[in-house]
């Protein structure tokens, strides 16, 4: 589960499977089965940006507004506001949407948890189409937005419970190609090897008590 800018769910299978979803091939002689175009962090900046215009136009813009909106939704425990992130053509279409609003509930920490909320409902939905029985080991959580935001992290697994970890870095981009430089390099015996190589090996070098991941 890539959630950064954008956001894709992709399941590896270790056989061609064709579907309703996307297709490609993977390393290890393996296919990737994907849905991709998700909403994620661009929708989330349509929220931001608006939020914040009043006070960029007086001068006084917040520098790093994601702690602030993950307090704020944290204390929330649950909004019946909802929120369709389709604000760009996506795969969950061209319009978004906000809908519930009462006086008691259009606040930071409400927009925000129903934008959570409804991220992980179409991760649930994608996920599913990409195996109705939900015949995967475990949840992967890659991209930006998945290592800043525990509490998106955790309305996700609400909804798509297991075992599950997080990419050891936010430069995953950087940790992939050093994982087919093993494997190129006769280091590795497959990608795969290459990559719980890499893994290990950045955690190894996490600060004493850190957790891998929430």
């Amino acid at each position: 589960l890539n959630v950064s800018t954008g956001s894709q769910v992709s399941l590896v299978t270790p056989t061609f499977q064709p579907g309703v979803y996307e297709t490609r091939p993977y390393f290890d002689d393996q296919f990737l089965n994907t849905f991709v175009k998700i909403p994620a962090g661009r929708a989330l900046d349509v929220l931001v940006n608006l939020l914040s215009e009043l006070a960029r136009l007086n001068g006084a813009a917040v520098d790093e507004p994601w702690p602030l909106i993950e307090a704020a939704a944290s204390a929330v425990a649950d909004t019946d506001l909802q929120i369709n992130l389709a604000f760009f053509d996506s795969i969950s279409g061209t319009e978004g949407s906000i809908h519930h609003i009462r006086e008691d509930n259009f606040s930071v920490g409400h927009l925000f948890r129903a934008a959570f909320q409804n991220m992980a409902a179409n991760y649930n939905l994608y996920a599913q189409r990409l195996s109705p029985d939900k015949q995967w080991r475990n949840l992967v959580f890659s991209g930006g937005l998945a290592q800043k935001l525990p509490l998106l992290r955790q309305i996700i697994l609400a909804q798509l419970p297991g075992d599950y970890r997080l990419c050891a870095s936010t430069e995953d981009t950087l940790l992939g190609l050093l994982s087919l430089a093993l494997f190129c390099s006769g280091k590795a015996n497959s990608v795969s090897e290459a990559t719980g190589v890499v893994q290990r090996s950045v955690e190894s070098r996490l600060a004493p008590g850190k957790p891998r991941a929430d």
